[in-house]
């Protein structure tokens, strides 16, 4: 007699076998960079890094059974981008506020405040512009759902554009046959702990094992700064996903609230409180990187020296230790620590080395309805340099484009905008995006600014907080590469800094609501007296009581005490 295996065998062993395939052809990496600031904050950088193949018809087992097997790729993200046909998309979620003076390592690029999410999709055949949407729409759902994000389906029908300048589609295959989505929603806590448990769910190790295990929510959040940041990029042959969080952490505030004079000496220890323990077993590489500061002027000390490397990452020199050797000694703790300096002593902002461009928010005018918005741009190069300001506002603005104005050193240029691009916005339905390209003089400092009106919404659309102010997506700022001169594609020239303003609070046209509360409580009182009367009227029994006679009882004994009687 034949033996037969039962298929729940038989799928067990080929999925062991789909498991060591998939074990030897995907790669998982993780790093730590440490920056330590001028002014004594700390910049941490956790990046998280998959890849693997990538195959767009999975094999079936069954009629009704597709297989969709990775081991060391996060299953929710890859089977997102097979589901909703994204070629790219990338969600950061951020809380806090990115300071002008401090330093970044070029080329470098800053989120949005609050929550960005921007996705590449495919255009289907057959499919209507109403069902792409729909399909945008349900995918900004699964994300949203899946780290806690709290974004609805009307924002994102609201708040979705399309600014293809300031974003360059990274994929494989025809742009044309792609559409950009964009999504930026200001919020004062994008970031928070809610959101960081999903992210850790979708690392190999977790929060058990490898540079994972620092990941402390209760001292990432405590922070100037903080990021969250997801991304995937799928090839022909391959998809990427990278997972990154950001932290800008204050030593001196920490070592003053412990009662000491304020050092700005950083560890694990005090940083994270936890230290590195064990190394994640299914990561190729795994290193912390410590740049070295270059403006410090007291002597300081690296530790420790057990598996202490010195490289040049970039043109900045960098301690790196292998976790893995590192970890061979005993557990992990880096320790910066600067003997002689006690206390720390804050350096003059106007000391600091300025990035080669900063910008601000201008709003100007008076009253709620009308005014004029714009931006600052400060060229801290000594060349002429070209940059794309890129702004996002809500159905409610209304700018007007032929009221554009360019200063440059208080004068009025004509020569300041290149090109510009338009796309007005439709109430209740698509907001406006402005496109422009500027050239900018050497060591100038301009203002770019233009009319606008805000609408006055329906009584129904006001918050609850309404009088704080309506939150305005900052602006875009990319400085762009002077090696290329081919200034007619902007979308393809490389991008050496994106900045972002910080969210401007605009203040609307507000409705006397006092009026609709007056309303409310004059016609509950009314209803409430006449429904009283009537139900007074129609309940109530009358009697007659003779009170001589309940006396006189009363008198006698209290023999008839308290009889009553009826007419």
């Amino acid at each position: 007699m034949r033996f037969r295996p039962p298929i729940s065998l038989l799928l067990l062993g080929l999925g062991s076998l789909l498991s060591i395939a998939a074990i030897s052809t995907e790669s998982y990496t993780e790093s730590l960079v440490l920056t330590p600031f001028p002014d004594g904050k700390l910049h941490s950088d956790f990046r998280f890094d998959l890849s693997g193949p990538w195959t767009y018809e999975a094999p079936n087992l069954s009629s009704n059974t597709i297989t969709q097997h990775h081991s060391l790729l996060p299953r929710l993200l890859t089977s997102l981008t097979r589901q909703f046909s994204v070629t790219h998309f990338r969600l950061t979620l951020s809380s806090g506020r990115w300071y002008s003076h401090w330093p970044l390592h070029l080329p470098a690029e800053l989120p949005a405040s609050g929550i960005e999410l921007t996705a590449w999709l495919e255009l289907l055949e057959g499919e209507s512009e109403q069902e792409e949407q729909e399909r945008w729409e349900k995918f900004v759902g699964a994300v949203g759902g899946l780290f806690c994000a709290g974004i609805e389906g009307r924002e994102a029908k609201r708040e979705t554009t399309s600014p293809s300048w300031a974003f360059e589609f990274e994929g494989e295959g025809d742009e044309t046959e792609h559409r950009l989505y964009r999504l930026a929603l200001p919020r004062l806590a994008a970031a928070c702990t809610e959101s960081l448990t999903p992210f850790l769910s979708l690392l190999p190790c977790a929060s058990h094992a490898g540079l994972s295990s620092l990941l402390n929510p209760h001292r990432l959040f405590d922070g100037e700064w903080t990021l969250i940041d997801i991304g995937v990029k799928r090839f022909e042959e391959e998809i990427n996903v990278s997972l990154g969080v950001g932290s800008v952490l204050d030593p001196v505030r920490k070592d003053r609230l412990s009662g000491q004079l304020g050092r700005r000496e950083f560890s694990f220890s005090s940083l994270y409180d936890r230290t590195l323990k064990t190394a994640c077993p299914v990561a190729s590489h795994s290193e912390v990187q410590l740049v070295v500061p270059t403006d410090s002027i007291n002597p300081f000390s690296i530790e420790p020296d057990a598996g202490k490397e010195l490289r040049n990452v970039g043109g900045r020199d960098v301690t790196v230790w292998d976790t893995g050797k590192a970890l061979e000694s005993g557990t992990l703790d880096v320790r910066m620590t600067w003997p002689d300096e006690n206390p720390f002593r804050y350096p003059l902002i106007n000391q600091l080395t300025p990035l080669p461009i900063s910008t601000r928010r201008l709003l100007n005018g008076y009253g709620q309805e009308r005014g004029r918005i714009g931006i600052e741009i400060k060229n801290n190069l000594a060349r002429e340099i070209e940059v794309i300001w890129v702004e996002t506002w809500p159905w409610w603005i209304r700018g007007f484009v032929s009221s554009l104005e360019s200063k440059v050193n208080e004068t009025v240029s004509e020569d300041s905008v290149v090109r510009t691009d338009y796309t007005p916005p439709i109430s209740r339905s698509r907001p406006s995006t402005l496109q422009v390209l500027l050239r900018l003089p050497p060591l100038s400092t301009s203002q770019h600014t233009l009319d606008y009106e805000s609408s006055t919404l329906w009584y129904t659309e006001y918050p609850s907080d309404s009088n704080r102010g309506f939150s305005v997506p900052g602006s875009i700022l990319l400085l762009l590469d002077s090696d290329s001169s081919n200034s007619s594609n902007t979308s393809r020239r490389p991008v050496l800094l994106k900045l972002q303003t910080p969210t401007t609070l605009l203040s609307l046209p507000l409705p006397d609501f006092s009026m609709p509360y007056n309303v409310i409580i004059l016609t509950s009182t009314t209803i409430a007296l006449y429904f009283g009367s009537i139900v007074n009227g129609l309940m109530r029994r009358w009697f007659c009581v003779d009170v001589s006679s309940s006396e006189d009882d009363g008198d006698g004994g209290g023999e008839g005490k308290g009889k009553e009687k009826r007419q």
